[in-house]
């Protein structure tokens, strides 16, 4: 599950296709008092079909927290497994991990990097996050906290990472969540209603409906497409027809899946990622 989506490309994650090892670094003050305000380093590998976390810095509480959260391991794919158990392709992906998006070891990362993919090129998004970890990172490792974000202006912002107009919205988000205005851990609660966590995530300045979309499948909600260029072309190359008509074509063909409509369209199309 590690490929299942792009995060694993994108620094602080580093990951070994042939040792099949993924490391990625935080900052220690929010997650044990051993590494405080330093970046601590943190390695996932199976090892007898069991998964192992290692961090010199982290105690195993810390480490237990963090693995649960970068593998999905809270999201309940029962529903989809059942929905999809006469389809094998979709099975398929299940079977190997697939379903589980790849999360940061926070929310605040995943939403900055998700930000950070709004109208530009894959590369033009690694370009910002690896100038992001430089210039503001603990020890230039580990992904920047909030507050650090935070205590920055717009200006310093846009000449540290170069990320153009979005520096507005990151500074504004930073700042929410810095200063406790903004409770992430609502858009990831199981019991908040997919819909308005949509709707506070689109309240955010800077965050649209693809962004917003995205980062709830990344969180384990489904019930929405998250439709963006290379979406639809990829459909498209599987599915030919009319450019124009290619969004409904999509929200038709996945209908039947309802709040798995989302995961099942994401696993069609980067299906050729894992033959």
């Amino acid at each position: 599950m590690v490929r299942s989506h792009g995060w694993y490309d994108l620094p602080p994650f580093s990951y070994d296709r042939d040792s099949e090892v993924l490391r990625t670094s935080v900052v220690g003050k929010p997650l044990s008092p051993v590494s405080r305000g330093r970046a601590a380093e943190i390695t996932f590998r199976v090892r007898g079909g069991r998964l192992e976390a290692e961090s010199e810095e982290l105690d195993r509480s810390a480490l237990t927290l963090i693995a649960r959260r970068v593998f999905s391991l809270d999201v309940d794919l029962d529903g989809f497994a059942r929905a999809i158990s006469k389809e094998p392709a979709l099975a398929r992906a299940l079977t190997q991990g697939r379903g589980r998006m790849l999360r940061a070891p926070t929310l605040f990362e995943d939403a900055v990097k998700m930000l950070l993919t709004t109208n530009c090129t894959w590369a033009a998004t690694k370009g910002m996050v690896v100038r992001a970890i430089a210039e503001l990172g603990a020890e230039g490792r580990a992904f920047p906290t909030a507050e650090t974000v935070a205590s920055l202006s717009v200006s310093k912002l846009k000449a540290k990472i170069r990320c153009g107009y979005r520096a507005e919205s990151l500074a504004r988000f930073a700042r929410r969540v810095a200063r406790g205005k903004l409770a992430l851990a609502v858009w990831e609660r199981a019991e908040t209603p997919a819909e308005e966590a949509r709707a506070a995530i689109l309240s955010e300045h800077g965050f649209g409906p693809y962004a917003a979309e995205g980062l709830l499948r990344i969180l384990g909600r489904h019930d929405f497409l998250a439709i963006d260029s290379w979406v639809r072309q990829e459909y498209r190359r599987r599915y030919p027809g009319p450019q124009r008509t290619t969004d409904r074509a999509i929200a038709r063909r996945y209908a039947r899946y309802q709040a798995h409509r989302g995961l099942a369209l994401w696993l069609d199309m980067t299906s050729h990622w894992h033959t």
